[in-house]
């Protein structure tokens, strides 16, 4: 699940009702596994199950082991470890793909209703989950200092990327709504007062009215930060770009077609952009799949994201 505030509110959902939950959580990934470190999912005592740590006939075996040990909470936390590869004389998972991966099992009961509480009160501050043999623990900059040795895995609550939408309209609203749904913090800015697409955008976690031409003032000081400029016409996304360009970002992208894009190209070469800060530039923005209506556009926009995130 790649809303980790989400994750452990659904967790919290079942133990406040006693109904206890194994969490299994991948420490460690290694070459071509299907779970890689962090990916994380739980399974109650009842069976309701939330999240994945890999798929397939593994995560299959993996959740029914977890099941069955559910009523002996004392060989709780453990490791196992799992290689996708024929021909192991141990630990085989039943897959081929050639990689490794170690899955950390934890046993949470009704009585660490409060400790859930906490992981959730965190997940936008500075602090981190740590998965130890001992258990899973809170660490915030106030903690005292631990022996990283028995550290099996740690991640911050807050690991979602943010995407800036430069533009409210309804292109801007479909990418905030799939960008929402990926598990990214949705930053949204437009120029026009009183937009109806973007008053009503509810998938937007901050959005701004802002001047174009002082863009860039209002960008997160993030170098992973995702920018997709899709404003409602050629000179103000023009405006933008000009703003941005020169600054480094995980992420830059301008909707608009190719005609478009080699006009604007042209302008800012005789400006002295250099064609190593127009190639940075995603553009046309998005995955070539024909998209046409707004939820297409998103849709092909996202998938280009995601392999820039993923690579």
């Amino acid at each position: 699940m790649n809303n980790p505030r989400a994750f452990w509110e659904q967790v919290l959902a079942r133990v406040r009702d006693g109904d206890p939950c194994a969490l299994l959580c991948v420490v460690e990934s290694t070459g071509s596994s299907p779970g890689r470190a962090g990916f994380k999912m739980f399974v109650s005592s009842s069976g309701t199950m939330c999240g994945s740590i890999g798929g397939g006939s593994m995560e299959h075996k993996l959740v029914e082991l977890a099941r069955s040990l559910m009523d002996q909470p004392a060989v709780f936390p453990f490791l196992k470890r799992q290689i996708h590869r024929e021909g192991e004389a141990r630990d085989r998972s039943g897959m081929i793909c050639s990689g490794e991966q170690t899955v950390a099992f934890y046993l949470l009961l009704p009585q660490e209703e409060e400790v859930i509480r906490r992981f959730i009160s965190c997940v936008e501050a500075d602090a981190q989950l740590e998965f130890r043999a001992k258990g899973i623990e809170l660490v915030t900059s106030a903690s005292a200092p631990r022996d990283p040795a028995e550290v099996w895995y740690s991640e911050r609550l807050d690991n979602r990327s943010q995407i800036a939408i430069v533009g409210g309209g309804h292109v801007g609203l479909a990418l905030s709504r799939i960008m929402h749904q990926l598990g990214f913090h949705v930053l949204q800015f437009d120029h026009r007062d009183e937009l109806n697409t973007m008053t009503g955008n509810e998938w937007a976690h901050e959005k701004q009215v802002v001047d174009f031409e002082r863009i860039e003032d209002f960008m997160p000081d993030d170098t992973e930060l995702y920018i997709a400029l899709v404003s409602h016409g050629y000179r103000t996304d023009e405006i933008a770009l000009r703003r941005l360009v020169r600054r480094r970002w995980k992420y830059l992208g301008m909707l608009g077609s190719t005609a478009k894009v080699e006009t604007m190209w042209a302008t800012l070469r005789a400006d002295g952009f250099t064609d190593e800060e127009l190639a940075r530039i995603h553009a046309p923005i998005g995955i070539p799949i024909n998209s046409r209506t707004p939820e297409e556009i998103a849709v092909s926009i996202a998938a280009e994201i995601i392999r820039v995130k993923n690579s």
